[in-house]
């Protein structure tokens, strides 16, 4: 024991001390910086669910399917309803890109979308590369699905987040001939019922991708009258890509309504659309049939 006691009196106490608590002191300011850091991106994470804000990517497909003429709903023979259905496990920005500099990419021109330009704006060789590895992986997906292949068209989405609930990336699939009656507004507006009320705002994203694949069809057509080579180089910049593609996969072709089909009324939605840039056309009032002068 006064060996201990010694020892004790050797030590040069007037550097022990401050030596002693500068380490107490900087490993409890390490502690205490890396509990905050982790209790702010928990925090971060948790706004970012509540403000609907996400990093998920989901691949929906969308079907017309004609309303069944003995419902009430029935107006004529034209009428459909719009489905959309999941057709992938949900899927992560971090797990299907793993290079950084695309991630922030993509979740740059997915702020830029609105519901009048729902179609994530991929230019030159990185936003190409950005759709064919979306494109790539849903068709890598649906490769085993035992239904018939047909053609689909794909296109990269993020709608506007004043319409829906959670804000991520939606790569819808739909039928070119599905597509193509979307391109005209009046049948939508007219003959094209929905799921849940909610639900009109799909409607006019695709209506507006329907008009961006006529406008690519028709570039298309205009390169291809105007180009010698037919071949696609080895080395292509891809400064101009079709951002609706085309691809042929296997889906289930049977889905039908999991409610009554609910008809839109217009006039609660295009005043808001009008004011964001986006005037469509409303209903036009019934006309009288003319009086007979006798």
């Amino acid at each position: 024991m006064q060996m201990f006691f010694d020892w004790l009196s050797t030590l040069q106490w007037e550097r022990l001390f401050p030596e002693l608590l500068g380490k107490a002191l900087g490993f409890l300011s390490g502690f205490a910086a890396s509990w905050f850091l982790l209790f702010r991106k928990r925090l971060n994470a948790l706004q970012r669910m509540q403000a609907g804000d996400s990093d998920d990517f989901i691949f929906q497909m969308h079907q017309l399917s004609p309303v069944d003429e003995a419902s009430p709903a029935t107006g004529s023979s034209d009428n459909h309803v719009l489905l959309f259905r999941n057709v992938a496990p949900k899927t992560t920005l971090n797990d299907l890109y793993d290079n950084i500099a695309v991630r922030d990419e993509i979740n740059k021109l997915a702020d830029q979308t609105t519901l009048s330009n729902p179609i994530l704006k991929t230019d030159g060789t990185l936003g190409f590369e950005m759709l064919n590895d979306a494109l790539g992986h849903i068709a890598g997906l649906l490769a085993t699905t035992p239904f018939e292949r047909q053609t689909w068209l794909f296109a990269m989405t993020c709608e506007d987040r004043q319409f829906v609930r959670k804000k991520c990336v939606r790569c819808f699939l739909i039928r070119p001939a599905d597509l193509q009656r979307f391109a005209d507004w009046n049948w939508c507006r007219d003959h094209l019922l929905v799921e849940k009320p909610w639900h009109w705002f799909r409607v006019v994203a695709l209506h507006r991708i329907a008009c961006v694949w006529q406008a690519e069809q028709k570039l298309a057509a205009e390169e291809a009258k105007s180009s010698r080579d037919k071949d696609m180089p080895l080395v292509d910049r891809q400064v101009r890509h079709d951002r609706v593609r085309m691809l042929s996969v296997g889906l289930h072709d049977g889905e039908r309504p999991i409610d009554v089909p609910y008809r839109i009324d217009w006039s609660q939605h295009l005043p808001s659309l009008k004011k964001m840039g986006l005037p469509l056309a409303p209903a036009a009032p019934p006309t009288d049939p003319p009086s007979d002068p006798t």
